[in-house]
């Protein structure tokens, strides 16, 4: 019988950045939060879907997008 085994190095992380003016509702930072391959390579083939679970304040709290999500909020805890 054969078996095989397969190691995915993945990158994890978020990142906030001070807006230069706050947007209409107020929020003065943009977020991001990440999950890629080391060095930006692909995953697409270990990878299928990355859901974000955000703290339920936020709309939509649950969200599905292509591996990367941008937000803008008022404050940093």
């Amino acid at each position: 019988m054969f078996s095989c085994a397969v190691q995915v190095k993945l990158e994890l992380g978020h990142r906030a950045q001070v807006r230069k003016k706050p947007t209409v509702e107020g929020f003065t930072h943009d977020w991001m939060v990440f999950v890629r391959g080391p060095e930006h390579s692909n995953i697409q083939h270990f990878v299928e879907k990355v859901v974000f679970h955000l703290h339920e304040s936020f709309p939509r709290p649950k969200r599905d997008r292509a591996w990367t999500l941008w937000r803008a909020f008022g404050n940093i805890y």
